[in-house]
């Protein structure tokens, strides 16, 4: 990761070279300064840094104050004989510290025109986030001291390699909390061109939170304050514009009631009084009728009167029987007169009252209809009225359900693509991190063999000579023995080994899809719903993919010891005989390149770590002709046919030289030899 070249400091040697007997220690360093602007991306800016404060102390002590120079650039001579702090310090910026012991230098070494120097990468200065733990800064970085092998001063590597690993902790978290501000910026900026305004909102404000007094988000929030005020003043709008209307429409359903009252009211009267003429006009027509029989009946009795006087009159002698009879049939008739005039006036009378009984009825039930349907048309409207007051409300309820479940949904589902980017990122990183680390440790092996080797030619003594010879010879032998060990062990091992891989896949999996299942509780703790059959595919697709990788690895590799155990089956003597050869020709080579790569190295000011992201890129510590001794010792390797081994130095020099084409085709070369006929 770019990071951790950025914030280790790279160390290179420099030869020492002779003054007088007093000698002191000369530390040449830069510092930098590395500022980010940071939005819905992190951009970086680094450049040297003038005004830097550098203090050398002893025993808590000021020894020495100085400042680096416009270019960052500065140098401090340390004095013979002590345990040394170099602090670099800047306002603002976490302070970086450097131990330094002149200790253990001989006397004679002293006197002997002995002037140590040794160069110093450079240091990162940058301010710290909020989060990190940044605790391992509080001890030094790198620890120098005298080595009376080399009569020189270096650092202490596995002290190094020691702070390397929490140097990478820290870049990690780093990049996390970086990552996690410019998501919630992209969601922001995302939500505030959509016009989401709570949701913009609401994402600047975690952003700040993240890492507080970041311009970015304090800048946008005031937007977010001019689209919630349109918001509002639009929503205002509308909620007045709809009580207008509600209004408007309340008092029209008022009138309409009302007239329709009113013309039921003027209808009801009318039949009220239709009614009324009509039973006046049956009462009257019941009273002439009523005169009229009595007139008609007072006149028939009159006449049966006058006749029967002229009959008594014309017929005095009638007899006293048809008298006494006519008196008997006029008292009949009278009576029969009578009662059929009381009868008719009692059935009149009746009907008349049934009648009037009937319209009286009818009337109340009128007047009772009319009331109802005057109670029915009032709890009509007022029905009506409700229901329209209930059915905007649901309307405006189920508006909002849907629109806040949509903005739940939108925004569940942008957390969840940004979620997964950053835990892909995470992942990735991790996973550079982790290949970086063992590219490094196997690049530091490499070293170490250099070194021994480069220690072991330059005594160039015969009795060295015979015994590297010996170690050769030794260490040929010790092949061939692993190698037939190998053979016999190879099946149980390999038993054993699938066992364990087996064991852990397994774990990790049940772990990761625990991990997964608490982190989709968490989500839908919070509303944001995650589908649990697309997190157990992806676990088992992930599970298949490692472990189809795995067993395609193990077979390889299986074939690979195969091929090699083969390759080991050839004569001792033309192994001596070709390492020597090789070796001879390894050391001409080198010394040639070492020179060559020094003249270039400085040509182009050459003098701290690469930087960069390719493949197999490494930070490089020590040593600038590291490569060049490694691809000789992976040719030599290759030509023995010793092509695990060649295949070996060959990726250790891709570390050291990212895209090379003569590593990358050898590498290519040994793969079609010791692939599966």
């Amino acid at each position: 990761m770019k990071t951790i070249v950025q914030s280790i400091i790279a160390l290179l040697i420099l030869n020492a070279s002779s003054v007088h007997a007093q000698w002191t220690l000369r530390l040449k360093s830069n510092v930098e300064i590395r500022t980010w602007k940071l939005t819905s991306k992190a951009d970086k800016e680094q450049k040297g840094l003038g005004g830097a404060t550098i203090v050398l102390y002893k025993s808590g002590s000021v020894v020495k104050e100085l400042v680096s120079d416009g270019n960052g650039d500065f140098e401090v001579d340390v004095p013979p004989d002590g345990e040394y702090m170099l602090v670099v310090s800047y306002p603002g910026c976490n302070t970086k510290k450097f131990s330094v012991s002149t200790m253990g230098v001989p006397e004679a070494v002293g006197k002997d025109n002995f002037k140590p120097g040794f160069s110093i990468g450079g240091f990162i200065m940058a301010k710290a986030f909020p989060g990190v733990d940044y605790s391992s800064l509080q001890q030094p970085l790198v620890k120098i001291h005298y080595f009376p092998d080399g009569k020189k001063f270096d650092d202490d590597e596995a002290y190094t390699n020691q702070v390397l690993g929490q140097i990478v902790k820290i870049a990690e978290s780093e990049n996390s909390v970086i990552s996690k501000f410019c998501s919630f910026n992209k969601i922001a900026d995302m939500a505030l061109a959509k016009g989401d305004c709570p949701a913009a909102k609401l994402n600047y404000e975690k952003a700040l939170s993240t890492i507080p007094g970041e311009a970015y988000p304090a800048e946008q929030l005031p937007k977010v304050g001019l689209c919630l005020k349109e918001k509002e003043e639009a929503a205002k709008k509308a909620a007045e514009a709809s009580a207008v209307k509600d209004a408007e429409a309340k008092a029209a359903a008022e009138k309409a009631a009302a007239e329709k009252l009113v013309l039921e009211k003027a209808a009801a009267d009318k039949a009220a009084a239709d009614k009324a003429a009509s039973d006046k006009a049956a009462a009257d027509k019941l009273t002439k009728e009523k005169a009229d029989a009595e007139k008609a009946e007072a006149e028939r009795i009159a006449r049966e009167k006058d006749a029967g006087e002229k009959a008594r009159a014309d017929k005095a002698a009638a007899d006293k029987a048809a008298a006494d009879k006519l008196a008997r049939d006029k008292a009949d008739a009278d009576k029969a007169a009578a009662d059929k005039v009381a009868k008719e006036k009692a059935d009149a009378e009746k009907t008349n009252a049934e009648k009037l009984a009937k319209e009286k009825e009818a009337a109340a039930k009128t007047l009772v209809e009319k009331e109802a349907l005057e109670k029915a048309a009032a709890e009509k409207v007022a029905k009506e009225k409700g229901e329209a007051e209930k059915a905007a409300a649901d309307k405006l309820a189920k508006e909002k359900a849907a629109a806040d479940k949509a903005e739940a949904e939108r925004l569940a589902k942008e957390k969840e693509a940004a979620n997964k980017s950053e835990a892909e990122k995470a992942i990735a990183e991790k996973a550079a991190a982790d290949k970086i680390a063992k590219e490094k440790a196997a690049a530091d092996k490499a070293e170490a063999e250099r070194l021994a080797k480069e220690k072991a030619a330059a005594e160039k003594t015969e009795t060295e000579k015979a015994a590297a010879e010996k170690a050769a010879a030794d260490k040929l032998a010790r092949e061939k023995a692993a190698a037939d060990k190998l053979a016999k062990d190879k099946e149980a091992a390999d038993k054993a080994e699938a066992d364990k891989v087996a064991k852990a896949e397994a774990a990790r999996i049940a772990k990761e899809k625990a991990d997964a299942e608490k982190e989709k509780l968490a989500k839908e703790k919070e509303g944001k719903a995650k589908s649990q059959a697309e997190d157990d595919a992806i676990i088992k697709a992930d599970a298949e993919k490692r472990e189809a990788a795995r067993l395609a690895k193990e077979k390889a590799k299986a074939e690979k010891e195969q091929k090699e155990k083969e390759g080991l089956a050839r004569s001792k003597a033309e192994d001596e005989a070709a390492e020597k050869a090789a070796a001879e020709k390894r050391e001409a080579d080198r010394a040639e390149k070492e020179k060559m790569a020094y003249e270039t190295k400085q040509k182009e000011g050459q003098g701290e770590t690469d930087k960069g992201d390719a493949k197999y890129k490494v930070p490089q510590v020590l040593g600038a002709n590291k490569y060049k001794e490694t691809v000789t010792r992976a040719d030599g390797y290759f030509k023995m046919k010793r092509y695990s081994e060649a295949k070996t130095a060959y990726e250790e020099a891709l570390k050291m030289k990212a895209g090379d084409i003569y590593a990358t085709n050898k590498l290519a070369e040994i793969e079609k030899l010791t692939a599966p006929k």
